[in-house]
């Protein structure tokens, strides 16, 4: 029995529904049962930054979403899939003399976050500070000056805060924001200013190997309600992936999913680029094997430069060749890969535990790290670049979604996406019965 059979076993026996046929048959939150409710009670989304991920948990719930997207790739991958994009710059929606609205009663926005990747120290601390100083000033109250902001500063710092815009005009139902960890305390000064205007706010880091994503990827989230309900963490499904001690799992929970369960590989390991310096400094380090979960995955996760990954190893494909599977296209699902002599693992350098002298390699057995906008740099082996549909099943992507666009866009747009899977997790704590009601 596969890992993934075990979890599915492991989660009907805890009462959690199974969604067939989506996201690689990845155990999901209740999808299932809330595709009829959500569809039945006419909710409809806002979804703001929109990419695909949201769109395609949205889908599975039968929830109407109008998209806000201003990449042309993105855009044909949401046409291509079904989704409605209703106008293209998030600034459309509030500062024309004619506003371009959309009856909702959820609003989803996942911002730029490249100005805060650095939060702590220069341009990302800069960027942060100017952002929670613009909260304290109310900026988010008049369009025109939160542009302004952007001007004088960064137009994604700028960027950052107009989900509270649009709140603050439009105050929907339910909330729902997620970026990089270093954005948290952004959430944080929103929630304060939220919770004036009567909504009840949680935010903290959500882990995505928690909900059945193959992939450590740590994302901190804003959810919010104004139905007189407490907002509340999503229920984990999945045991958290403990990096020092990879057999620990939480109790009455499914087990993580490996990059192997989903990417139907037995044993192998990749491993991830690194620059000359940082070998010079700290050596090679080991891979994570693909029986772990996967690292973060960037947009460039397909090539040798410094960042990408690598499959470490020296087997065949059952049934291929040597060299079949060098060229294998990015539009077929990934082959098998067996290893007899040796195992496989990925290298990266994320998800180490903070150890540099071991940063970055993780077995097949493991999760993968988390899945950026820099994955394209990845491959297996040194034989042949990660191909998009692997880094998408690591999002957990449905196996056939039609992403648009080159290869490096493709991965662009898989990077920055949400994963699927927690979007989903975090829609239904949003939308299904309530647990508690507000005093």
């Amino acid at each position: 029995m596969s890992v993934i059979e075990q979890g599915v076993v492991e989660a009907e026996r805890l009462e959690v529904d199974v969604v067939e046929g989506w996201a690689n048959g990845v155990v999901a939150h209740d999808a299932a049962e809330s595709k009829g409710r959500f569809a039945d009670q006419g909710v409809r989304a806002l979804d703001l930054f929109a990419g695909t991920g949201w769109g395609v948990a949205l889908q599975a719930r039968g929830i109407r979403e109008g998209g806000v997207e201003i990449m042309p790739e993105a855009v044909a991958s949401r046409d291509a899939a079904g989704m409605e994009t209703i106008y293209r710059d998030v600034w459309d929606g509030l500062l024309s003399d004619d506003p371009i609205t959309f009856e909702h009663s959820l609003q989803i926005a996942s911002p730029p976050c490249q100005s805060f990747s650095l939060a702590g120290k220069g341009a990302g601390r800069a960027a942060l500070d100017d952002v929670l100083r613009a909260i304290d000033d109310g900026a988010y109250r008049d369009p025109l000056e939160l542009r302004a902001l952007g001007a004088e500063t960064d137009d994604r710092t700028a960027l950052v805060l107009t989900p509270l815009a649009h709140v603050h005009r439009d105050r929907p139902t339910y909330i729902a924001w997620e970026q990089v960890p270093p954005v948290l305390p952004v959430w944080e000064a929103c929630a304060a200013v939220l919770e004036q205007m009567g909504y009840s706010v949680w935010t903290g880091i959500m882990r995505a190997e928690q909900y059945g994503v193959p992939q450590t990827r740590r994302r901190a989230v804003l959810i919010a309600r104004a139905d007189g309900v407490a907002a509340a963490m999503p229920r984990p499904t999945h045991s958290r992936y403990y990096e020092r001690d990879p057999k620990r799992l939480d109790s009455d929970v499914a087990p993580w999913l490996s990059m192997a369960d989903v990417l139907g590989f037995d044993e192998f390991h990749a491993e991830k680029a690194m620059g000359k310096g940082m070998v010079e400094r700290y050596g090679e380090r080991p891979g994570r094997a693909a029986t772990e979960p996967a690292f973060t995955i960037r947009a460039s996760a397909g090539g040798m430069e410094p960042g990408g990954f690598m499959l470490v190893g020296n087997q065949v494909p059952r049934g291929r060749e040597r060299g079949d599977y060098h060229s294998r296209p990015s539009t077929v699902p990934a082959q098998t890969i067996t290893a007899q002599s040796r195992s496989w693992s990925l290298r990266s350098n994320y998800g180490t535990g903070g150890n540099p002298s071991k940063r970055g390699e993780r077995l097949a057995e493991q999760p993968a790290p988390a899945i950026t906008s820099k994955a394209d740099r990845n491959k297996w082996n040194g034989s042949r670049k990660m191909t998009a549909d692997e880094a998408a099943t690591l999002q957990s992507y449905p196996d056939d979604f039609p992403f648009a666009g080159s290869k490096v866009k493709q991965f662009l747009q898989i990077g920055n996406a949400v994963p699927p899977l927690m979007a989903g997790a975090i829609i239904d704590e949003l939308l299904s019965p309530a647990r508690a009601v507000v005093a």
